[in-house]
């Protein structure tokens, strides 16, 4: 899986997940009541921007009471899935219903941002990792910057006593979720819906198996290149958790560097919850234990359905993360039991 130009030029932190903000200009647009809530949609210049213009411009929306919320600030980022960021409003209406300010962040290439070039947001999953790798950049990026507006704001203001900012993400959100919150330490919990780690089992042991595998025939990679590439990764994620910062270590590919599990590690001493389906033929079962055994084994709940948290799980699902919130102290470091990596390269390629 070859690695762009630039990725062979880089060997700092700095040279991956580029973040400037906070955003120098917002756009903030009149207040809307829906109900007992106020919306508040925001748009800003993305800080890492793409070169397409309808991508480059990051919306998100604010809900919140009308009277004072007593809970703290959550940025909540969306999954594929629905097409239509509106769609995904009802859980951050829910969530902000029940006392805690949620911002609606919409997501590079989903959306209003989607583009022609990549259709239903596939960029993230392209196997050319000089396209996925800056995708996700951007994703974080925005969400860094939807962080600091929000933060800037009267309702995500610090407050005595209160829990800083949580991060929200459902399916990739939760991908996204991770590595932003590994690489910024302002959001001091993290709640993962339908999220996983290890793109290699995600890939080939979920449904995208078929469509990858025949765009990596078209490149020539082998199941012997793949294999070498896992092995290297195991060493790789080994490094990290030895290192102080996710990105100290120089990755032999550049998809490392949006795997869950690469970042995972570095979150074990902050409060996680996981949400996740028993039945998911998108992320896997073995690919969620990957994630929570790299997370240190955090709190997780199972649902009895497949790859969707909303229709008859949406109730236990609000109930669960909001309880979470509430209840929150502390983190203390979890110790993850042994490596992640633990699957056997014949069963994953």
């Amino acid at each position: 899986m070859p690695d762009g130009p630039r990725h062979a030029a880089w060997r700092e932190r700095d040279g991956f997940y580029p973040y400037s903000g906070p955003p120098e200009h917002v756009e903030v647009y009149p207040e809307h009541r829906r109900g007992a809530l106020r919306m508040t949609e925001v748009r800003f210049p993305s800080l890492v921007p793409s070169g397409h213009a309808q991508n480059d411009t990051a919306r998100a929306r604010l809900f919140r009471h009308r009277e004072r919320s007593p809970g703290q600030p959550i940025v909540f980022l969306h999954g594929f899935g629905q097409s239509w960021l509106w769609l995904w409003e009802s859980f951050a209406m829910t969530l902000a219903a029940r006392g805690f300010p949620t911002l609606l962040v919409c997501l590079p290439y989903l959306c209003e941002r989607s583009v022609p070039e990549f259709p239903h947001g596939s960029a993230y999953s392209s196997t050319d990792a000089s396209v996925a790798l800056p995708a996700y950049e951007q994703a974080v990026a925005d969400t860094r910057a939807a962080l600091d507006w929000l933060l800037s704001s009267d309702e995500g203001a610090p407050v005595p006593g209160r829990p800083g900012p949580a991060i929200l993400g459902v399916s990739l959100g939760a991908m996204v979720g991770i590595i932003a919150a590994a690489l910024d330490r302002r959001f001091e919990s993290v709640v993962a819906v339908l999220g996983g780690g290890d793109l290699h089992v995600i890939v080939f042991q979920g449904s995208l198996r078929t469509i990858v595998e025949r765009q990596l025939e078209d490149r020539n990679v082998t199941v012997e290149r793949r294999r070498a590439a896992r092995e290297t990764y195991r060493r790789y994620l080994d490094d990290v958790r030895h290192a102080g910062h996710p990105l100290d270590v120089s990755p032999a590919h550049a998809y490392f560097l949006f795997d869950p599990l690469t970042f995972a590690w570095h979150l074990r001493s902050r409060p996680v919850l996981m949400l996740n389906a028993r039945v998911d033929p998108i992320i896997p079962r073995p690919a969620t234990l990957q994630l929570w055994n790299e997370l240190g084994q955090p709190p997780i709940s199972w649902l009895w359905g497949t790859h969707w948290a909303g229709g008859p799980w949406k109730p236990y699902v609000m109930r669960r993360i909001t309880g979470f919130l509430r209840d929150l102290e502390p983190g203390e470091t979890r110790v993850p039991a042994d490596s992640s990596a633990t699957i056997d390269l014949d069963e994953t390629v």
